[in-house]
């Protein structure tokens, strides 16, 4: 935050921080039920997550139904009728890769081992039952429903109520010691062009309607379970789906599921859409990259206004000023041919926004066919040095191998 600038709610916000790990690389860990077998059926309210020495580190356990629904015990329409207060194959259980230990040696196998392994890296923690151990008091994300704020020890950022999108967020200067009010709202621009190209249509962020009905606020990880609605016009029935987003610590992940019942074509010649944060004052120092391909411009350069003809898909983008700043990672299950087109974008703001740059990336949408498809945003925040973003775009892209 801006010394010259305070914000009195975000400070206040921190004064809950009390129980924070020391900042450092957050990536976090899922394993599920399946892959404790051994553990199966057993309440859920009596496990722990234990290191080496026998201290309970921070975890939290989250149940999923049959359907894919998190349980979720707060707000006005929670859906905790739902769990069983059981472990099945399907509930997650949530850590931090750090909090776990190196694996022991050899001669150092106790009972309820379970070892993980990531990328060219292992780690080793114990899981059993024993509602005797105390929980760790530490937590690593708080969160306040009624001011739709979210706050950890590497970002802030506040919610619009009847929107999933942020409206303002700032990051972990920790070299200042404070954080750095670098964004407005995320920008959302969808332009559709019916397939004789008779008709453009076009919506943005105030077009997509979402409330927050029920969320979930561990010391890992913020659930929050919104009910979505496209708002089309034009005497259409707008479309209804459920998003969940997921904010841990050091990254927000947004997976979204969509399901086109016709192939693309039959209604649409073409499409994009465009993400793109609305960058503040406070971000003309910083420098927007595309690390892959060693694209790098000030944000308050001669290279505004430019689409990076570089497919954004696996690809990470940041906004950086030294160790201050943020990356997003874009991944989706349809194939590269049938998005030609998209690419890495800096632009000015249009009239009527605030603020001095809009960096993301567009989405170009071609003939795709009929399916199911999974849409999955990460953003991911710097830790406090040089390539800490780009690390946790790999680990989080990288699955977890557990082994008993």
């Amino acid at each position: 935050m801006s010394t010259n600038n305070p914000i009195p709610e975000v400070i206040a916000a921190l004064a809950l921080l009390v129980f924070f790990a020391a900042p450092s690389a957050a990536a976090p860990v899922i394993i599920t039920g399946k892959d404790l077998p051994h553990l199966l059926g057993q309440p859920i309210a009596s496990l722990r997550v234990l290191d080496m020495a026998g201290n309970v580190i921070p975890f939290q356990i989250d149940e999923v139904t049959d359907d894919g629904e998190y349980i979720l015990d707060m707000g006005e329409a929670p859906n905790t009728g739902a769990g069983t207060g059981l472990l099945d194959m399907r509930d997650e259980i949530v850590f931090l890769w750090e909090d776990a230990d190196r694996v022991p040696p050899p001669e150092f196998i106790p009972n309820n081992l379970v070892t993980l392994t990531r990328g060219g890296s292992s780690r080793s923690v114990l899981i059993r039952p024993d509602p005797s151990l105390p929980l760790s008091p530490k937590r690593y994300v708080e969160y306040d429903h009624a001011a739709q704020r979210v706050v950890t020890p590497y970002y802030y950022a506040d919610f619009a109520k009847d929107r999933f999108h942020f409206v303002r967020a700032g990051v972990m200067d920790f070299g200042r010691g404070g954080y750095r009010d670098l964004t407005n709202e995320l920008r959302v621009e969808i332009h559709l062009r019916t397939l004789f190209g008779l008709i453009p249509i076009r919506y943005t962020e105030e077009s997509i309607v979402c409330l927050v009905r029920r969320y979930k606020a561990g010391p890992i990880r913020l659930i929050r379970r919104g009910d979505f609605h496209l708002n089309l016009g034009l005497g259409v029935k707008g479309s209804k789906a459920a998003v969940n987003q997921i904010c841990y610590s050091q990254a927000v992940k947004v997976p979204v599921f969509v399901n086109l019942p016709i192939r693309f074509r039959t209604l649409f010649g073409q499409a994009y859409i465009e993400m793109t944060p609305v960058i503040r004052e406070a971000g003309r120092p910083f420098t927007f990259s595309v690390p892959s391909h060693n694209l790098s411009y000030p944000i308050n350069g001669p290279a505004i206004d430019t689409l990076h003809a570089v497919m954004p898909m696996g690809r990470i983008f940041t906004v950086r000023d030294g160790a201050a700043g943020y990356g997003w990672l874009f991944n989706t299950t349809m194939a590269q041919e049938h998005l030609g087109g998209s690419g890495f974008l800096m632009r000015r703001p249009p009239s009527g926004r605030a603020g001095i740059a809009e960096c993301g990336f567009r989405l170009t949408v071609r003939d795709v066919p009929k399916g199911s498809y999974y849409i999955t945003n990460w953003v991911l925040f710097s830790g406090g040095k040089e390539g800490d973003i780009s690390a946790l775009g790999r680990a989080v892209n990288q699955p977890v191998k557990v082994e008993l």
